[in-house]
């Protein structure tokens, strides 16, 4: 493989200064790239305590060692200090990025500073450039995209709309008119007065062992065709396949958590979905999935699982076409589409009454003007004195799990270093899906060791840049047999899972450092049990959590009150 060590890349938008270094080998041996390499790089070039939304708060884009090669690893993360949560945030990123970043040779971009003016960052084959934007700035991420791909179709664009211009801290980058993320980093973008940053690369991305690499290939994909989750389910329809045994299994949050029940699954289903539209596959480059839909006839892409929660269950509107304009309104504008629904949901909740599909439009637009509404459910709640209405964690919104009724999911919702973020342990899997192990969901009982492991194997797969939902098929072992023929660096399953355990501490440093405790390591009241209880199972029984939550700590070698001991730091080389 061409350069698998390569370079982080400086970029000062203040003084429109680029600078690079050969990366050091021994920071990718510890860290491999991805969540992994920006954590690392965001702990050494800021303080815990800056001001997000400060010059000095860095945006750090890191490929993986695979981004390019290997099936279902494309993407790149973007690191950053949430201005949404004031904790460090790591955002796995799909589509093409992390391949053309590769492909430049450039392990990090990391940009600090703020513009004199409206920019973006121009990366391409031995260049990288700050390039006024003025003529971009007021532009929506469709009409910003579309102006940036005229020059070059091949171009992998991130950028911000609106809301990002207007720091917005529900709003984020949107990779390609397709991809949006969480956690508010989009407003990080906006303070510096970058738009964009546009990518391409030349270089051939080949493996070192290509007989090995291609042999494992072949095996990976037949273990993504061996699975249900990915070749039946999420090859066919999408995230929007679990509509239906979610709400079999009563697991659909409704009227800002104070419902388990919905009485029109069936109209925003996968199934539903299909038979109303014809789909197209929408696919990351080198992935066997395709995993995204488009509806042929207008292009736009079939909201997943989470936009079908945010503006359709959490609502309670039934109307897909509102759904699928909800959907396309928060992707243009760059707003995270959990956070909008969930801020939605809190406000009818505070003036009671139901959101009518025809009021969503104007409602997301307001969002994403930059008005109080953007500055999330807990801040805008908290305003009014009612911030028990706010369905967060560490003030990131809860997305359309209930937690009452998958009980690992509860804790790694408590304990995720982003706050409220199902992806950073989707025990969804084996708590529903059975996959790759299958647990009882309504038992704290033996979660705690198991999802510090489910964590640790995440933040690995995030550093790899693999897509998150690789993880129904690989495992470490994989992971360290692709690494050795793609690169010829060897690194055992073991130090694989230390790897993300380190990566785990270092986040937990980072927040403790940021002001979080352990107190923070909690649920809204509404989902614990003696709190007025809504139709289904009763909330979580607040003694079990704590008492798992202290075994969680005990796992992970922390003390009493969440902090990792010295003893687990210098056995994990932190300090």
């Amino acid at each position: 493989m061409v350069d698998w060590i390569g370079k982080l890349v400086y970029v000062d938008l203040g003084s429109e200064s680029v600078n690079s270094v050969r990366t050091d080998g021994n920071l990718i041996r510890k860290y491999l790239g991805g969540r992994g390499l920006g954590v690392r790089l965001l702990s050494e070039l800021s303080d815990a305590d800056i001001d997000p939304l400060g010059p000095e708060n860095p945006l750090i884009f890191t490929s993986g060692p695979l981004s390019g090669l290997a099936p279902m690893a494309s993407g790149a993360v973007l690191t950053s200090k949430s201005p949404l949560t004031g904790t460090i945030f790591s955002w796995n990123m799909g589509g093409s990025f992390g391949k053309e970043l590769k492909k430049t040779g450039i392990d990090a971009l990391i940009i600090t500073g703020k513009a004199k003016r409206p920019s973006y960052v121009e990366v391409g084959e031995g260049k990288v450039e700050v390039v006024a934007a003025e003529q971009l700035w007021g532009m929506n991420v469709r009409a910003c995209t579309e102006v940036l791909k005229k020059k070059d179709s091949k171009v992998s664009v991130a950028c911000i709309g609106r809301a990002g211009e207007k720091q917005a801290l529900i709003s984020s980058f949107v990779v390609d008119f397709i991809h949006n993320g969480r956690g508010g980093l989009g407003a990080v973008a906006g303070s510096k007065m970058l738009k964009a940053v546009v990518v391409k690369g030349e270089k051939e991305l080949l493996p070192s062992d290509k007989e090995k690499f291609r042999n494992l290939e072949t095996r990976i994909l037949k273990l993504f065709e061996a699975s249900p989750v990915l070749s039946k389910g999420l090859a066919n329809y999408g995230t929007s396949v679990l509509v239906k045994l979610l709400e079999y299994m009563n697991l659909i949050p409704t009227r800002n958590f104070s419902g388990r029940r919905t009485s029109f699954a069936n109209t925003l289903s996968a199934e539903c979905i299909k038979s109303a539209f014809e789909l197209e596959n929408e696919r990351c480059p080198g992935c066997p999935l395709g995993c995204k839909k488009r509806i042929k006839e207008t292009g736009q892409i079939v909201p997943d699982y989470d936009s079908l929660w945010a503006f359709g269950f959490n609502l309670e509107n039934s109307d897909l076409i509102s759904v699928l304009k909800a959907d396309r309104i928060c992707r243009d504008y760059g707003l995270d589409p959990i956070s909008v629904g969930s801020l939605l949901g809190a406000c009818a909740e505070l003036k009671p009454g139901v959101i009518k599909a025809d009021e969503l439009e104007s409602l997301i637009s307001e969002v994403g003007e930059g008005g109080k509404l953007g500055s999330g459910a807990r801040n805008y709640l908290s305003g009014l004195g009612r911030e028990d209405l706010s369905m967060d964690v560490k003030g990131l919104e809860l997305g359309g799990f209930d937690p009452r009724g998958v009980r690992g999911q509860a804790l790694a919702y408590a304990t995720s270093s982003h706050g409220g973020d199902y992806r950073t342990a989707f025990m969804v899997g084996p708590e529903v899906l059975g996959k790759p192990l299958c647990l009882d969901r309504l038992s704290l009982k033996g979660k705690a060791g198991i999802l510090q492991v489910f964590e640790n194997l995440t933040a690995m797969l995030d550093s790899f840049v693999f897509c998150p939902f690789s993880g129904f098929a690989l495992n470490e072992e994989l992971c360290s047999a692709l690494l050795f023929s793609a690169t010829g660096i060897e690194i055992s399953p073991a130090e694989l899972l230390n790897i993300g355990e380190r990566i785990y501490n270092l986040e937990r440093n980072y927040n403790l450092k940021a002001g979080f405790s352990r107190k923070d390591d909690t649920l809204p009241e509404r989902l614990f049990e003696n709190e007025a209880e809504s139709e289904g199972y009763e909330g979580l029984p607040r003694q079990e959590f704590e008492a798992a939550l202290q075994e969680y700590y005990h796992y992970r070698g922390w003390d009493e009150k969440g902090v990792p001991k010295p003893e687990k730091l210098k056995k994990l080389g932190l300090s």
